[in-house]
């Protein structure tokens, strides 16, 4: 087995699918690692296939399961939140944080609310994996602030995506860090997906809530990640959409 991917002082990367590192299962977004001293918090569950692989590699960090105390979910897709279940099985102190309509999609376990019945029609998910129902023990909107040990992630509500997408943000060791999920992506890509509650319309106004925030790291839930000058990539997407135009697609 090989170790997580250490990205900056207090961030690593623990899992990564086959639109990333190849680091857990091919299902997997990026998992990230926020390291906030005593405690430490993920950031999205991944499908779930390879949750035993994920907290290995946060334990080669030095973050055993008993220190990982939050999950924070970017969006409701199972390559997302798919994992949820699982961690909670896991980990014994867990609390998760999700927007309300993906706490209400993954408490009924409703793969039509998350899109996961047109992944599965796309070939993206075999027809056999199913969205584990799993409870959410925070409800956050945007405004709210997580504590994870001496960190703190302010929650950004950035719908467009799909529905209920929050982005964390995060300032840590001088540096202004956006854990962006699949909002924005490196190089200033967009993805749009022909899903129920995908919203050019909403994904507009949210990718205009990131102008001159500042952004050092972008961390995206998939494919590279900008470790320095990050507000050039989300630069990059509005300066399309001033012209007139659709940032071009992630994938």
């Amino acid at each position: 087995m090989g170790v997580s991917v250490k990205l900056m002082e207090r961030v690593c990367l623990v899992g990564s699918g086959r639109l990333g590192v190849g680091l857990s299962a091919e299902l997997d977004c990026h998992v990230y690692l926020v390291d906030g001293g005593k405690e430490a918090a993920l950031i999205d569950a991944g499908a779930g296939v390879a949750t035993a692989e994920i907290l290995a590699y946060a334990a080669a960090h030095g973050f055993p399961s008993d220190r990982i105390r939050h999950l924070l979910l970017t969006h409701g897709h199972a390559d997302h939140a798919g994992g949820t279940a699982s961690f909670r099985r896991h980990l014994a102190q867990l609390r998760v944080y999700a927007h309300p309509i993906v706490a209400r999609y993954l408490r009924d376990g409703d793969e039509q609310g998350v899109g996961l019945d047109v992944g599965k029609r796309a070939g993206l998910y075999p027809s056999e994996y199913v969205l584990e129902p799993a409870a959410v023990d925070a409800e956050v909107i945007d405004g709210a602030q997580i504590r994870v040990g001496d960190l703190t992630l302010q929650v950004l509500e950035t719908p467009g995506h799909c529905g209920g997408h929050n982005a964390f943000l995060m300032d840590c060791g001088g540096l202004r860090v956006l854990f962006a999920g699949d909002l924005i992506f490196h190089g200033g890509r967009i993805l749009l997906q022909n899903t129920h509650d995908c919203d050019l319309q909403a994904y507009i106004r949210s990718l205009r809530r990131l102008r001159g925030l500042g952004v050092d790291v972008l961390l995206a839930g998939h494919l590279s990640f900008a470790l320095r000058w990050g507000q050039r990539h989300i630069d990059a997407a509005l300066d399309v959409l001033d012209r007139g135009g659709i940032p071009p697609q992630a994938l």
